[in-house]
């Protein structure tokens, strides 16, 4: 009955995000007002999908709480009651492929909420524009208390090596976007099953699949800081 609801809803989602949804792009160069063309069989996305808990906050106050399950007024789709989760925290169990009684870390889901969809921009460090690298000090610092070196190539030679089997989340991965002999260029936080949260240049700030052809073909690495 879940993964019915699950995938009902992800159809719905889909739908609903359908004219924001984009392809991701292969970066070429990270430069102020670059432009690139999308790669042949780059990955497609479920990106800006907007659901937040009632009230419109962007802190993730989940109530019931995380542990509990609570049953919403007749649903618009099919006329009927439906036994749904916060509509948040369901909101990443799709984004993430988990079960969503899984996503227990309320404060690592809010944050991510609250930085997602943040626009890319190279040098940039807050929310009216994010880098790789400093969207990664920000996620570590602010979860996990920990300073990362300033640029993807220098938290990458300052991180312990992993390999993609023992990683956890809070843990980083690195990419080589302009090929393999130019270097570290990318940078993500990996999360779980594969996905990893990262300021992309074309979407800003999401979540992707390690899997995904073009992250699978520039994947470099991974590392631990803590």
């Amino acid at each position: 009955m879940y993964n019915m609801l699950k995938q009902g809803w992800l159809i719905v989602l889909v739908a609903l995000a359908a004219t924001s949804c984009s392809t991701q792009r292969k970066t070429t160069a990270a430069v102020p007002g670059a432009t690139t063309k999308p790669a042949a069989g780059s990955p497609r996305f479920i990106e800006n999908i907007s659901i937040k808990p009632s009230g419109g906050s962007s802190d993730y106050t989940a109530s019931p709480p995380l542990n509990e399950r609570y049953t919403p007024g007749p649903s618009i789709h099919t006329g009927t009651n439906v036994e749904l989760s916060d509509p948040l925290q369901f909101k990443y169990s799709i984004l993430l492929d988990l079960p969503v009684e899984e996503l227990t870390d309320g404060r690592m889901i809010s944050f991510i909420e609250d930085w997602y969809g943040t626009r890319y921009k190279y040098g940039g460090t807050d929310k009216n524009g994010v880098d790789c690298s400093a969207f990664a000090q920000t996620f570590i610092y602010t979860l996990y208390g920990l300073l990362l070196p300033r640029t993807s190539a220098q938290q990458y030679q300052k991180s312990k090596r992993l390999r993609k089997d023992e990683l956890v989340e809070g843990d980083l991965v690195f990419f080589k976007t302009r090929g393999r002999k130019a270097g570290i260029s990318h940078v993500g936080v990996y999360l779980r099953n594969n996905k990893f949260v990262h300021a992309s240049t074309s979407s800003g700030v999401m979540i992707n699949d390690m899997n995904d052809a073009y992250y699978a073909a520039h994947y470099a690495g991974a590392g631990r800081i803590r």
